[in-house]
């Protein structure tokens, strides 16, 4: 009975909100004795106790695929399918980052597209670091990281998402307004200001936006990072920075050169045209000492008269037969001596 869920709260999706996660995942966390012994009989406030103990995020791991703790507060929070208020203090308070990240796991498993979007957003310009444990490892990540991993993937916590469409389809129907800051960041005339960007930028990826002088000039660099490493114009058409430029600055021709890449100079033509003169010069002068091979009859010019080294020795007539000479060039090809 403690795994059942309470038959008077709302469905999601058509179904028991507990079957938002795999079968299997929901019976591994059952079998825990986290969920045994901490997880039964607890309310909404019990899991918010709970929540603010806990040390890290993460789905399943070991090669048992065993759930972390995070998975099993998740999966109580479905049981029991808290006030939609509650979940937003989970993630608007600021005291307990990994009860933040629980809330905003629950709210994009259950939530509705448009209420996902407007509490989740503002998490962007939430740099505080979380651990993460993966599969084999630990892994060290910003809240704004583990957010986007939300809102742009497919997987997150070993969990597959429910699908999720994207904030432009939202704006055209009218369920979301375009956003201020959305709209400076996007509608920049230069694009060269990393700051309208801050809150979809992580710490590290602002210094790299910083030392190059502006999102424009940054973008435009990995762009030509992808030209020259692309083989052609499907693998050119499939890159992120490609994407991402042709989305806010227009399309990119595959074909032309990147602009970042320097054009030839004159010395360096020069220096290519004196290395091909004295490659001639070699073959020139290896013509006045001859060649060890004969030309082909293709190679060789129509007008050159015959030289004597040309003459073939077979042209000489054949000596008449049962002469000494003849006799004597039988008895070479036998391999005898020649007559005395």
């Amino acid at each position: 009975m403690a795994n059942l869920t309470d038959p008077l709260i709302r469905a999601i999706q058509g179904s028991d909100p507990q079957n938002v996660m795999e079968y299997i995942v929901r019976q591994k966390i059952y079998d825990t004795r986290y969920w045994k012994e901490e997880c039964f009989g607890l309310s909404a406030a019990d899991v918010l106790e709970k929540a603010a103990e806990l040390k890290c995020v993460g789905g399943s791991y070991g090669a048992n695929a065993r759930p972390t703790k995070f998975l099993c507060l998740t999966l109580k929070l479905l049981q029991l399918q808290p006030d939609l208020e509650l979940i937003e203090q989970f993630i608007t308070q600021d005291h307990f980052k990994y009860l933040k990240a629980l809330g905003a796991f629950y709210l994009r498993l259950t939530g509705r597209p448009q209420h996902i979007y407007q509490q989740l957003e503002p998490l962007y310009e939430n740099y505080c670091k979380i651990r993460y444990r993966d599969v084999n490892e630990w892994r060290l990540l910003h809240m704004d990281e583990f957010i986007d991993t939300l809102l742009t993937k497919n997987h997150a916590c070993g969990i597959a998402m429910p699908r999720l469409p994207s904030r432009q389809l939202l704006q055209q129907e009218g369920y979301l307004d375009d956003s201020e800051d959305e709209q400076d960041d996007y509608n920049d005339d230069d694009g060269n200001n990393p700051e309208k960007f801050g809150r979809r930028l992580s710490p590290a990826l602002r210094k790299k936006v910083h030392e190059a002088g502006g999102i424009r000039e940054y973008l435009k660099q990995r762009v030509d990072e992808e030209l020259k490493t692309s083989s052609g114009k499907d693998n050119a058409g499939n890159g992120q920075a490609v994407a991402l430029w042709e989305r806010h600055f227009g399309h990119v021709d595959w074909q032309t050169k990147p602009e970042n890449e320097p054009e030839e100079n004159e010395d360096t033509r020069e220096e290519s045209n004196n290395i091909s003169k004295k490659k001639k010069r070699k073959k020139d002068g290896s013509s006045q000492y001859g060649s060890l091979f004969k030309k082909s009859k293709k190679q060789q010019d129509p007008n050159d008269a015959p030289t004597v080294s040309d003459v073939n020795v077979n042209d000489k007539k054949p000596p008449e037969e049962g002469s000494d000479e003849y006799w004597n060039e039988q008895r070479a090809l036998l391999g005898l001596k020649p007559l005395k």
